[in-house]
């Protein structure tokens, strides 16, 4: 075993900056020169005017031909493949003192450019996307990419996944070492137990994070507060990643904000606001609903209404004590008031807080470096 001193991070976007990927590339780099670790950053993000050339050309093309059902564009060519590789074996050039590079990414390596370990960390593959999400096969094109992100994946020392069931998809698969530590919260602000209970006692907020791919468990929410502003006049609802504009119709009391930046002072003053003032938060999107958002809202004491999709129930248990699980719609109305009055509600708001309040980056970065150290020996 030895000390990881120097690591060079390779992203999809600048790392210095919270706003991408859920804010995962900032907060893993910022941990580890917290840690005294050198870290040497590098923005893989694909060429902006290759991208558009190419999604304004290629893209349209095959989405006439595969009628919609493509997701094949510029990042998942081979032309950016190529282009990103030698990036990589520049980067390797300008910083070969480093111990490990790392990729924060499944689609792209440094597989035969280095001896030094290889390190790959995200959520999901590429392949495991088309049979959970799409539940196709992918098309010729999408099928070459995801065999060239196999190949990448193999050539790997260690890969790492945030979530069990693709960790334990990935080992069937993969020869490389694959490895699951757990998942984290992507918070700048810290929680305080007194001050946001005795905040929630008394709100009847509603709040759901997400984007415009959940826009179905949006629509699902904003029917049930219909119902539910009859008998609560007060309640209101409160959507952060979603514009007026996805809308036909915004009932009254219904807010929409739009993505809130972390990295923005006022927007992240209000994100957190409503974290604290929320009575619970509701994503029911089927098979995904927000994860990094729902444990960030666990963290600031917020019940919790997402459906029991394999990754949440793996993580927490099908007996959940920090909120309650809805895979039908139709009911979602009685499972919001059965929070609201809910007489043990300031022992479900703690309870979400215990489930989650490990998965700090500090410990994640540790067990991490561990196993990178590990592998160095």
């Amino acid at each position: 075993m030895r000390d990881i001193k120097d690591i060079t991070v390779f992203t999809n976007g600048d790392s210095t900056k919270i706003s991408f990927w859920s804010n995962v590339p900032y907060f893993f780099t910022t941990s580890m020169e917290k840690k005294g670790i050198r870290v040497n950053r590098v923005d893989i993000s694909p060429n902006d005017l290759y991208r558009k050339i190419f999604n304004r050309t290629v893209k349209v093309l095959l989405n006439k031909i595969y009628k919609g059902k493509n997701t094949y564009d510029y990042y998942r060519s081979y032309i950016h493949f190529l282009d990103t590789r030698i990036r990589i074996k520049n980067a390797i050039k300008r910083f070969p003192q480093s111990d490990a590079y790392v990729f924060l990414t499944f689609s792209i390596s440094a597989v035969k450019l280095t001896k030094k370990p290889i390190i790959q960390f995200c959520d999901w593959t590429y392949d495991h996307y088309f049979q959970y999400f799409e539940n196709r096969k992918p098309n010729f094109f999408e099928l070459r990419c995801v065999n060239r992100e196999n190949h990448q994946i193999n050539g790997s020392d260690i890969v790492f996944s945030l979530f069990p069931s693709v960790s334990e998809y990935m080992k069937e698969k993969y020869i490389s070492k694959v490895v699951y530590l757990g998942n984290v919260i992507n918070s700048i602000q810290k929680s305080t137990e007194n001050e946001i209970l005795n905040t929630k006692a008394n709100s009847e907020k509603i709040l759901f994070i997400g984007s415009p791919k959940y826009i179905e468990g949006a629509k699902a929410l904003i029917q049930a507060f219909i119902i539910l502003k009859k008998k609560y006049p007060s309640m209101s609802l409160h959507l952060v990643g979603l514009s007026k504009l996805q809308f036909k119709q915004i009932p009254k009391d219904v807010f929409c904000y739009g993505y809130l930046d972390k990295a923005d002072n006022k927007q992240r003053n209000i994100y957190y606001q409503l974290l604290k003032e929320a009575k619970v938060f509701v994503n029911t999107t089927p098979k995904w609903s927000a994860f990094s958002a729902s444990i960030e809202a666990m963290y600031f004491y917020t019940p919790v209404i997402v459906p029991a999709y394999e990754e949440f129930t793996r993580t927490f248990g099908t007996n959940f004590i920090g909120g309650d699980f809805c895979d039908d719609n139709s009911i979602l109305e009685n499972k919001i008031e059965s929070i609201f009055e809910d007489k043990s509600y300031n022992q479900i708001c703690i309870n979400a807080n215990k489930l989650v309040k490990e998965f700090t980056w500090e410990s994640y970065i540790d067990k991490l470096l561990l196993e990178i150290e590990n592998c160095s020996q």
